[in-house]
């Protein structure tokens, strides 16, 4: 396989993996009732953008992903779990519908799908992992760091 080839599509997957994460925690968001005022796909200079059902999504380059949720009053562990997990439930599904749709088994078309695999894995991996991120001079909670703290907390209080 050329490296030129090779390079490219694991960019975009890697890219397309990311919008699917995001995409999880904004519908999620909405699911539970949260506004969800910003989606960012990407960490560097954007690119393009557009606002839709009051969310501005921002696309950036780069693979970093961040989904703000806005403030409400109708904050609580169970929403606010389902929020933190979105985006890891959806990528699972969305990875599940694509691998099987791209051929299991397929002795033709077995490498796209195990490099779709092994990203989708890490990215999960990643988001799980408990960390602080560092963006434009704000930090931001992982996934897992989010929900950490909602697990442990007795009461969820929004700023």
């Amino acid at each position: 396989m050329n490296t030129v080839f090779l390079t490219v599509m694991v960019t975009l997957l890697k890219y397309l993996i990311t919008f699917v994460h995001e995409l999880g925690h904004y519908l999620a968001g909405k699911l539970v009732g949260y506004p969800v005022p910003l989606v960012t796909i990407g960490e560097r200079k954007p690119f393009w953008q557009v606002s839709f059902g009051g969310t501005l999504f921002i696309f950036c380059y780069g693979f970093g992903g961040l989904t703000l949720m806005g403030s409400s009053d109708k904050v609580s562990r169970l929403r606010s779990s389902i929020f933190a997990l979105g985006g890891v439930l959806f990528q699972l599904a969305a990875m599940s519908l694509a691998y099987i749709t791209m051929g299991i088994g397929n002795e033709d078309n077995y490498f796209l799908p195990l490099i779709f695999l092994v990203l989708n894995g890490w990215t999960i991996a990643v988001n799980l992992y408990p960390s602080i991120i560092a963006r434009n001079e704000a930090y931001y909670f992982s996934d897992g760091l989010l929900l950490a703290r909602i697990m442990k907390s007795r009461e969820i209080h929004h700023e």
